[in-house]
């Protein structure tokens, strides 16, 4: 009886499937094709949207709207031309461009079909970059001049200024969300990313480094730029569960030792040389430098004395120098670079050289040799630092030959003619020696893994 049933139960299912099999399958199929849909939207598109990933980033530094630090304003939007970190000019928001008028005019072209973050196309007239002094004319839709009253070689790297409006929209990858200000100054960024939301970064701003580790060490940030060193209250943060330290060269900025080139003694070029020789052959703080342009440039060259630490010919240089015997040089310093002036202390200690450490707060009006860390142009042009003419020559340096060669470099826009006269003026001012170049600063990145 139950062989019957189940025979029975068999041909029964038998019969059902034969009839409807096509739907059976199809209803299957489609299932299927429905399961891995949903599955696919709420993946790829509603889980992105429900669950933003938010990077919590820290700086050190008192920054307003004007002023936000170039990598920051990088994610945000880019400039009409763009600087590489060899300093060569590359195309931003102009795809193109001529110089004319024996350099004074710049005539730019924008490319076609790119929008602000409010949707609004970039074109010429509602390009907000403007210079004081520099003349902007619209020649069609998507064509700007800008003329200068005399040629200026370094203008690309002005061109560079990351174009945003007043409303703070870019044309980069991520918007600004929201701007929280302290007075002028900015307390966080927000920003979100463009295409879709999907992530969000928000960007902390701290008085010094100390409060920025301290943040990075209390959770309240997840990545921490910009850090000199990598330890907190005397524990490194080697030491913490899930952080990762990257290491890189600050090439933008240069720890230098000036000179006051006035002053009775070291207004003698054999006593400045003897100086140099000097200089410890390396600092722990960051990678050697013995030029004013870093050797990732393509303006850098190494001059015949480039490099060498030597102090048997410093302390043939001073011999016959009687000046230096009773001499104590003073050497003003930053807090924060005290490490650095006692290591220039003892190194000269060697060859007989006394000195004292003074430490300042800010950049000194008068002083005999200044510590201090100099910001590089994005261009190789260092006309304010170094011309005898400018306020910003800050060691009263003069040499004709020198200014002549910073006059020509403002004059050429040819790379490779810039190139030829940016050799000539290392050669000239690493031997003339106003100022020892020490050392292209470490920095350090946190970040939780």
């Amino acid at each position: 009886m139950q062989f019957i049933r189940r025979r029975y139960y068999f041909w029964l299912i038998k019969a059902y499937f034969k009839k409807w099999s096509k739907t059976i399958i199809s209803s299957i199929i489609l299932g299927a094709i429905f399961f891995f849909v949903i599955v696919f939207t709420f993946n790829f598109y509603l889980f992105p949207r429900l669950q933003k990933k938010v990077q919590k980033i820290g700086y050190a530094g008192a920054y307003t709207l004007q002023a936000v630090p170039r990598e920051i304003l990088g994610d945000v939007s880019y400039g009409l031309t763009e600087i590489a970190s060899d300093h060569a000019i590359k195309p931003g928001a102009a795809y193109k461009w001529q110089v004319k008028d024996d350099g004074k005019e710049y005539l730019l072209y924008i490319k076609k079909g790119q929008y602000f973050h409010d949707n609004k196309e970039l074109n010429a007239k509602n390009l907000s970059v403007a210079f004081k002094d520099v003349e902007k004319k619209i020649i069609d839709d998507y064509t700007v001049s800008f003329k200068l009253k005399k040629a200026y070689a370094p203008f690309f790297s002005s061109l560079s200024v990351p174009i945003i409006t007043s409303t703070l929209a870019g044309l980069g990858e991520y918007k600004i969300a929201n701007a929280d200000l302290n007075a002028d100054f900015i307390r966080s960024l927000t920003l979100i990313k463009r295409k879709d939301g999907s992530a969000k970064k928000i960007i902390h701003f701290y008085p010094n480094e100390q409060a920025l580790r301290t943040a990075y060490a209390l959770g309240e940030i997840d990545v921490a730029y910009g850090l000199k060193t990598t330890t907190i209250k005397g524990r490194d943060f080697n030491t913490f569960a899930n952080t990762q330290i990257k290491k890189s060269t600050n090439y933008n900025k240069l720890v230098t030792a000036f000179y006051n080139n006035s002053d009775k003694i070291l207004s003698n070029k054999k006593v400045r040389q003897a100086l140099n020789y000097a200089i410890p052959p390396e600092f722990t703080e960051g990678e050697r430098a013995f030029s004013p342009i870093p050797p990732i440039s393509l303006y850098f060259s190494k001059t015949p004395n480039y490099g060498i630490v030597d102090a048997a010919i410093a302390k043939e240089l001073l011999s016959q120098e009687k000046d230096v015997v009773d001499a104590v040089f003073e050497i003003s310093v930053l807090e924060g670079y005290e490490g650095v002036a006692n290591s220039i202390k003892r190194s000269w200690e060697k060859i007989g050289i006394k000195s004292k450490i003074k430490v300042v707060n800010s950049l000194p009006q008068v002083f005999q040799i200044l510590v201090y860390p100099m910001n590089l142009p994005q261009d190789p042009d260092q006309y304010t630092l170094w011309h005898s003419g400018e306020v910003n020559n800050i060691t009263k340096y003069r040499n004709l030959r020198i200014d002549k060669i910073l006059e020509d470099g403002r004059l050429n826009h040819d790379s490779a003619r810039r190139a030829e006269i940016y050799q000539d003026f290392q050669k000239y001012l690493i031997d003339d020696v106003p100022a020892s170049f020490l050392y292209f600063p470490y920095e350090y990145k946190l970040s939780r893994k």
